[in-house]
């Protein structure tokens, strides 16, 4: 049967979850170099909902496409295209991925290895593209100290484990029974952020020196324990603002230790589209050999159910939220 529309989740105006819908459209023909795939695990990212606040420094215009990152299965290729039909495969960066179908450049999708399920790469491949590109934005040698909190959640684990396999010294933090998962992926040294006082563990573990470089997504609740953290000529690297933006500071407090501090921007730091591919299977690869690198499953949700999904993910689930197009109702 040939798949000629799709149902797709937009978000219609700036706000909550609730300005979300449901909505049929027509399926481009395939190009030159596309494939259409059926969806069949989207995984939601933080930063959607921070785009669709409409207050964040990336905009897009109103109504936009939801969903950036999937898996699924490609059912036709374009002319050109060399992935057969019935390979499994995955992708990030991919406006309107929050669908029944989609239409993508052969280049961006990556094929799925065996020993990875579907709803295991749909969890990975934002991921892994967010924990390549930071991992270069600081020039950490083996033996290096990192600090990456929030390390239990998607990029984070991802994280650690990219650190770890060059050598890095790295120090996750996390809460409760998720500190267990860090050490599996890689960490050095687990701080348990719900019981220990975080910059303390920080400076016991490093003898007083402080690490090489932080990173952070949290934003404002973290801010200034992050600075506290940093050896000198150390850096902090912000990536995202899960306790909303970080406020204006002195710049003399960064004199004492000369510390820098960074908000990190992947398209400076990934090149361009023709390096996703290779950030994902780097990913995908990490996932085979460390399972536990994959983040937990907070919530599966059908597409009619996107509204709620939205909201588990603003809820602070531990775990990914996944969109499952073919499901009609949640687990």
């Amino acid at each position: 049967m040939k798949v000629t529309e799709r149902r797709v989740a937009r978000a219609l105006r700036p706000g909550g979850p609730e300005v979300i819908e449901v909505s049929f459209e027509q399926l481009p023909p395939l190009e030159v170099g596309e494939v259409l795939v059926r969806v069949e695990a989207v995984g939601l990212n933080h930063a959607e909902t921070l785009i669709r606040s409409g207050s964040y420094a990336v905009r897009l215009p109103f109504p936009f496409l939801l969903g950036g990152e999937g898996a699924g299965t490609v059912l036709a290729g374009g002319p050109e295209v060399t992935i057969p039909p019935g390979t499994r495969v995955c992708w990030a960066a991919v406006l309107g991925s929050c669908a029944t179908f989609l239409v993508v450049p052969s280049s961006m999708v990556v094929a799925i290895p065996e020993d990875v399920s579907i709803e295991q790469a749909a969890c990975a491949a934002v991921a892994g593209l967010t924990a390549g590109g930071l991992a270069r934005v600081w020039p950490l040698q083996r033996g290096s100290t990192a600090v990456v909190w929030g390390a239990a959640g998607a990029v984070g684990r991802m994280l650690v484990a990219l650190l770890a396999d060059r050598g890095v010294h790295v120090i996750g933090v996390a809460s409760g029974n998720r500190v267990d998962a860090l050490r599996a992926v890689g960490a050095a040294y687990v701080i348990d952020r719900s019981t220990e006082d975080v910059p303390d563990a920080v400076r016991a573990d490093t003898k007083g020196r402080g690490a090489d470089a932080v990173f952070d997504p949290i934003g404002a609740a973290t801010f200034q324990a992050s600075l506290q953290m940093l050896a000198p000529r150390g850096c902090l690297i912000t990536y995202g603002e899960l306790s909303g933006p970080a406020a204006a500071f002195d710049l003399n407090q960064l004199f004492p230790s000369s510390v820098f501090v960074t908000k990190y921007n992947g398209t400076r730091w990934v090149e361009g589209i023709h390096e996703f591919a290779d950030f994902i299977s780097q990913a995908l690869t990490l996932a085979s050999k460390r399972p536990a690198v994959i983040s937990e499953i907070a919530g599966r949700f059908s597409l009619d159910e996107v509204v709620e999904a939205y909201r588990a993910l603003e809820s602070g689930p531990r775990g990914k939220v996944l969109v499952i197009p073919g499901h009609i109702t949640s687990e």
